[in-house]
């Protein structure tokens, strides 16, 4: 893995985020790392029905082999945006991973950069994401909790939105 390159000297820190059936990256040698487990599914919405009808089938399809599904909730982006002002001074990379690299670690991404950049700067950061995975799709429910515990009143979310037709 990345990790394990001879250039990954250069990474400062690792966000690893993985669900029950996947895990974590090895984070032996990295002095700043943190690991997060929830999976890349969206939190039930109550007020819609269809979705909390398709969460309860997921879950029970899960159930029935032995498994959960977790979704991420507001300790999660919580953590996440602690560990970023840890690490706001460090040198190197950060490393931000979960399965696919789509969903979970972009936003887990995106979090950090709003800490780093501050209010007002949503634009760039959600634009700074899609220029390193053009194909990231922020976990809606994980930026949405950071966006009330970084207190944008909407902001980060609607930027995200604009972005994702």
């Amino acid at each position: 893995m990345f990790l394990r390159r001879t250039d990954a000297e250069q990474i400062g820190a690792v966000i690893s985020i993985h669900g029950q059936r996947e895990y974590p990256v090895d984070t032996s040698g990295i002095e700043h790392s943190i690991i997060l487990r929830f999976d890349d599914a969206d939190v039930p919405d109550e007020n819609d029905p269809l979705a909390a009808a398709r969460m309860h089938q997921r879950r029970r399809e899960a159930a029935a082999i032995g498994l959960t599904i977790d979704p991420p909730n507001e300790s999660h982006a919580i953590a996440i945006i602690e560990f970023a002002r840890k690490i706001r001074h460090i040198r190197g990379t950060l490393l931000c991973q979960c399965f696919a690299g789509i969903s979970r670690s972009p936003a887990a991404a995106l979090l950090c950069l709003a800490e780093w950049m501050g209010p007002g700067h949503e634009r760039e950061c959600v634009e700074q994401i899609l220029s390193i995975r053009p194909a990231a799709l922020p976990h809606r429910d994980l930026v949405r909790f950071g966006d009330r515990v970084l207190k944008r009143d909407g902001k980060l979310m609607e930027t995200l939105e604009r972005f994702q037709l």
